[in-house]
């Protein structure tokens, strides 16, 4: 995303749309971890895990994104994916300014045990 001002422009990367969603993919109950694949996390200082895989479309002002997660096990697997939908929207249009057409989740897995565990 590239906005223009007066006096110069600013712009967002894909990269940081991601990372910002996947934060707040984290953040809601029931998530055990964002990604592709257990293989694939990368950790930031703050230590929050942000998995890869995290599809970002930007259409002028418009985003699209697609977000693979792992949920904990004993959880209702729609309420959850809303609450992700829900909570990613909002984070993302608060941080940016840019309107959020489309979250889609993907569940990949049921992580067993306690939330950080390898996946079983």
């Amino acid at each position: 995303m590239k906005e223009e001002l007066s006096y110069g422009s600013v712009n967002i990367s894909r990269e940081v749309i991601a990372v910002i969603a996947g934060v707040a993919a984290q953040e809601v109950d029931g998530v055990a971890r964002v990604g592709e694949s257990i293989s694939s996390f990368i950790k930031l200082v703050s230590g929050i895990p942000i998995g890869r895989g995290i599809k970002v479309e930007l259409n002028d002002r418009d985003i699209y994104i697609k977000i693979p997660i792992y949920v904990e096990q004993n959880v209702f697997f729609p309420e959850v994916a809303r609450e992700v939908q829900t909570h990613v929207k909002e984070v993302l249009e608060n941080m940016t300014g840019l309107n959020v057409q489309e979250v889609n989740v993907i569940v990949k897995g049921v992580l067993l045990g306690k939330k950080g565990k390898e996946e079983k």
